[in-house]
This record gives structure tokens, C-alpha cells and sequence, in this order.
């Protein structure tokens, strides 16, 4: 089953992020694995869409740090 936060959102929150979604669509990503790894890159051209990827990067970082905790019991550190 996949959670779908758009179900919970209200009208102005789908909004925003339909707006929001103007500029990250202009955002392209490669996740790399291997050795044990898992890393993601996000690249654009955009100006405008390049403003949002440290907002992008840091809810990547702590929503997989919340999955890790809360679905596997596992605790790590961001390095």
C-alpha cells in the first residue's frame, strides 16, 4: 500500500503544492546504490527550480531517516 499525503491535504494545501510543482518538475533525479550505499542527486537548469533543492534535499533526508526509524527500528547519524 502507498501512503498518499494529498489525501489528508486541503484545498489550499494542493494548491501549493500544485504550484510548488511548476518549478520541481524542472528537477531531475538519479538515485545511485551499490556498496551498500544509497545517494541521490538532484540536477536542473532552472534558476527558480535551483532555489528549491535544499528545501527538497533536507525533507529527502529526514523522510528517509523517519522510514528507517520508524519501520525498521533503526537509528543512524547524517554525515
Amino acid at each position: 500500500m502507498v501512503f498518499n499525503p494529498l489525501v489528508m491535504a486541503t484545498p489550499q494545501q494542493q494548491a501549493e503544492l500544485a504550484k510548488m510543482q511548476q518549478f520541481t518538475k524542472k528537477i531531475k533525479y538519479v538515485v545511485h546504490t551499490g556498496d551498500n550505499r544509497v545517494e541521490f542527486s538532484l540536477k536542473t537548469d532552472d534558476p527558480e527550480a535551483a532555489q528549491l533543492v535544499p528545501q527538497i534535499e533536507e525533507g529527502i533526508v529526514s523522510s528517509v531517516a523517519q522510514m528507517l526509524y520508524v519501520m525498521f527500528g533503526m537509528e543512524g547519524e547524517r554525515v
